[in-house]
């Protein structure tokens, strides 16, 4: 397994990250069916969602999650990949959601991954290992200090805004064990706008992302959020409507890693804390 030595852990994505081996050999690893379609992927292929993949994965080994007999638990994991390539490193992986209802149904919860996941399965994994459950994430029915690692990504600002973060935090933290981690991927403004909140999206202001992820009793940051966005990453800006009407038709213009939306430029932040107590 290709490593990244003190890979910075809480952070914002930068196109400067598409230059790592060990970030570049996970996509890969995880999404063949991109390599089938350009043999130099991820290279001219970035997009914020692979990136997030892979700074979950390569956080959890660096922070030696991963093992024969660790457990893992994704919320709001729909049928993405990384629970797929976690039953290859864990014990057991748990992936819960609202399958088969919902906006994200169609796309990116479908009931088949609760049916049949072989069905959606899209990188090789070990089918006795993967546990998939219809769960509220606001409520996950897991006894106390369940999971060595609980993660969710891009999913907390869908949950009810502010609030809705810090109850999903407080519940991950619960089904944590202490000395287990918990980690997420969001949105975070990379513009100084101010923060955004339709009742279905929340995008964040970097202070908001410091405060609630610094608010959860027992639950502490690994190491500082680093917030710094490079100016080749804010080179190509893609408007919201945009990027969801490529996505209905099966296209993305690359890179894909800064989204603007009522004026407000956005990607994604990886966050990683510790069940301290």
């Amino acid at each position: 397994m290709c490593t990244i030595k003190r890979m910075k852990l809480s952070k914002v994505c930068n196109i400067e990250d598409w230059e790592s081996d060990g970030r570049a050999a996970v996509m890969r690893r995880i999404l063949p069916y991109f390599v089938e379609q350009n043999a130099e992927f991820p290279n001219q292929m970035e997009h914020r969602k692979h990136w997030e993949y892979a700074q979950i994965l390569l956080g959890l080994e660096q922070l030696e999650v991963l093992d024969r007999g660790a457990m893992v638990l994704a919320v709001a994991a729909g049928q993405e990949e990384l629970i797929f390539e976690l039953t290859n490193r864990t014990r057991w992986a748990f992936a819960t959601d609202i399958y088969g209802t919902g906006p994200f149904a169609e796309r990116e919860a479908d009931m088949a991954m609760l049916r049949d996941p072989d069905s959606v399965a899209r990188c090789a994994y070990s089918r006795r290992r993967l546990v998939v459950q219809c769960m509220d994430a606001l409520d996950l029915r897991y006894e106390n200090e369940s999971f060595d690692a609980v993660y969710s990504l891009s999913s907390i600002e869908h949950f009810g805004g502010l609030d809705g973060v810090r109850t999903a935090l407080a519940e991950q933290c619960r089904v944590a064990k202490v000395g287990g981690i918990v980690a997420f991927t969001t949105e975070v403004i990379i513009n100084d706008a101010d923060s955004y909140h339709d009742g279905h999206l929340l995008l964040s202001t970097a202070d908001e992302i410091e405060s609630v992820s610094q608010s959860v009793p027992g639950l502490s940051l690994i190491e500082p959020i680093d917030f710094s966005v490079s100016d080749r990453t804010k080179d190509k800006v893609t408007s919201l409507a945009d990027a969801l009407a490529d996505s209905h038709k099966g296209h993305t213009e690359y890179p894909h890693i800064v989204v603007e939306q009522d004026g407000r430029w956005f990607t994604s932040i990886a966050v990683f804390l510790r069940r301290t107590s």
